[in-house]
């Protein structure tokens, strides 16, 4: 039997988080680089700034990531100097960012902490990373050799965030509910994909509790325990399973439509992935025959305004066929509970199309 290793997310959670940030970096080093988004750097770097300056770990630079999740920016990183002399990496942001910075801590074999400011994917607590070309269409996939050392949430943070990340971030946590299962039903499955499959209902169960609250006080800028369950949701949860399944079960047809999406500049430019990803749950549903779970969504999805048709994309129906192409071309739909082409797409949407419509 080979060896296996599994790292689980390890993280901090509440409204005034980055006081525990000294104390746990401490054992790693004493010079830091901060890269991010340049909305989370401001708005938290600051904070943290101040925490690690009370023990002495400076801060060597603040860096921009590069705006897009792609090798060609974390290359340009790895050759400034601030980051070759640093101990440790903070990643700021969202997943663009968190993906950026671990595809180079993962190369240059540095130690990383992230500071997520948004709820929007799992990305700061997992091992993948989702990597694109500059122009924003999607490229391939990177594996970190273990995810982040450590992960500080910031509850308050995020509630001050705009509410349409934490709206995303429903729509992606969701696919983590049914993609898996979709994906390994019908294999036989050891202990670490039974784990990540049995949990991935964690991934719908308590946004369809919580998720209208949560959301609604987000848009208020209120954290509440709401909130929190919404968060912890879709960062830890969608993390749990993401780090125990293969990746074969790690995704299928709702990521392969969202990849299908971002082929068209207009769509991945104006739209969240989340949001994409959110659809493809509907398509991947309908494709599958589970209607009871396909009405469940549908009220959910009308509750906080998910979309529930390709044209909020702002595509006709001509241009899916380019979709349908790019999602079938992806691996996410190599492994199936059946085999996926682009006419059972095709008709999937279709259908999609009728039943919205009639219900």
């Amino acid at each position: 039997m080979e060896n296996k290793n599994v790292f689980l997310p390890s993280y901090s959670i509440g409204e005034n988080v980055y006081a525990e940030v000294a104390k746990l970096c401490m054992p790693y080093g004493k010079k830091v680089v901060f890269i991010g988004g340049k909305t989370a750097l401001e708005k938290a770097s600051h904070l943290v700034k101040a925490e690690l300056d009370k023990v002495g770990i400076e801060i060597l630079a603040t860096l921009w990531y590069g705006g897009e999740a792609a090798f060609e920016n974390s290359e340009k990183l790895k050759h400034e100097k601030a980051v070759q002399d640093a101990d440790v990496i903070f990643a700021f942001g969202g997943g663009k960012a968190m993906d950026t910075c671990k595809v180079l801590t993962g190369q240059m074999g540095k130690t990383l902490f992230t500071f997520p400011t948004i709820a929007s994917t799992c990305a700061c607590v997992t091992s993948v990373c989702a990597m694109y070309k500059v122009s924003g269409e999607f490229d391939s996939l990177y594996w970190r050799t273990r995810p982040a050392e450590h992960t500080f949430i910031n509850t308050k943070i995020i509630a001050e965030a705009p509410d349409k990340y934490l709206w995303a971030g429903i729509g992606d946590t969701l696919a983590k509910a049914y993609e898996p299962e979709f994906s390994a039903r019908g294999k036989e499955l050891n202990y670490y994909n039974s784990v990540g499959i049995t949990l991935s209902k964690l991934c719908s169960e308590p946004l369809l509790k919580y998720g209208y609250k949560g959301l609604e006080d987000c848009k208020n800028n209120k954290v509440s325990s709401e909130l929190e369950e919404v968060i912890l949701s879709i960062i830890v949860n969608t993390g749990i399973v993401s780090n125990h399944v293969i990746n074969d079960y790690n995704s299928c047809v709702a990521h392969a439509l969202c990849y299908g999406l971002t082929v068209y500049p207009k769509v991945e430019h104006k739209h969240l992935h989340g949001e994409m990803v959110s659809y493809g749950v509907l398509v991947q549903t309908m494709l599958d025959n589970k209607l009871e779970e396909l009405n469940k969504l549908l009220k959910f999805y009308r509750q906080i305004n998910l979309p529930t048709s390709y044209k909020c994309f702002g595509l006709s129906w001509e241009e899916m066929s380019g979709v349908f192409e790019k999602a079938y071309s992806v691996n996410d739909v190599r492994v199936a509970a059946f085999e996926v082409t682009v006419e059972k797409l095709s008709k999937a949407v279709q259908s999609l199309e009728e039943y919205v419509t009639r219900n």
